[in-house]
């Protein structure tokens, strides 16, 4: 998850009036919260001269992984009793979530899950199951991001691409685009280890959908 998608997540909140009962679906009670500012601000700017032509480079901060906090349950300024539904604890797949929760909820919130699922239409099918009629969802997933299996990492989306899979499950589309649009020259290294501190891009993206 990124300190971008919370920031993104209370605009919403604002201007939707966003209610529980409410779900994350596949979160986690303490996410790791990924702050790309951090890694920037830490980034060596240099300006270089070669053949009487200058530009200037961000070389990534030797330290990556301090930009990663953990927060126990972002969604409580929304709901604070939310639930959190994750097979890592034993519940259900999403899938298998309408068997539930069947019109249950006001708000539905996916962050930095949709990637992993096997089939994207049919986890947004039961989405639309376990919302009720009025209701919200938000999805939050990466579009440019490097291999990150958890258990598996299977895609990337456009906006257009949320746009098709949610409409299709009979979801109302009311927004979507980049919010998190991050150029490689930033000064921004990835952490996997195989390829550590090499400069790394990072975009994400986002649909809110209703239920009506």
């Amino acid at each position: 998850m990124f300190k971008k998608d919370i920031d993104l997540i209370r605009t919403l909140h604002t201007r939707y009036g966003l209610q529980g009962p409410l779900l994350d679906a596949g979160g986690l009670i303490a996410p790791s919260i990924a702050d790309y500012d951090v890694s920037m601000a830490k980034a060596l700017a240099l300006d270089l001269e070669l053949d009487g032509h200058k530009w200037s480079v961000k070389i990534p901060h030797p330290m990556q992984s301090d930009r990663y906090v953990r927060l126990e349950r972002p969604w409580q300024f929304i709901d604070p009793g939310y639930i959190i539904a994750n097979p890592e604890y034993g519940d259900p797949y999403i899938e298998q979530l309408p068997e539930k929760y069947a019109d249950t909820f006001n708000t539905v919130i996916m962050v930095s899950v949709f990637e992993h699922v096997e089939n994207p239409y049919k986890v947004s099918d039961a989405l639309y199951k376990i919302v009720k009629k009025g209701g919200y969802l938000i999805n939050s997933t990466p579009f440019l991001f490097p291999y990150h299996p958890s258990p598996e990492d299977n895609f990337r989306y456009s906006p257009a691409a949320l746009r098709r899979i949610h409409e299709s499950s009979g979801f109302t589309w009311l927004e979507g685009d980049f919010h998190i649009n991050i150029s490689s020259k930033e000064g921004i290294g990835d952490t996997n280890p195989q390829n550590y501190g090499a400069p790394q891009g990072i975009m994400a993206c986002y649909a809110v959908c209703r239920k009506d």
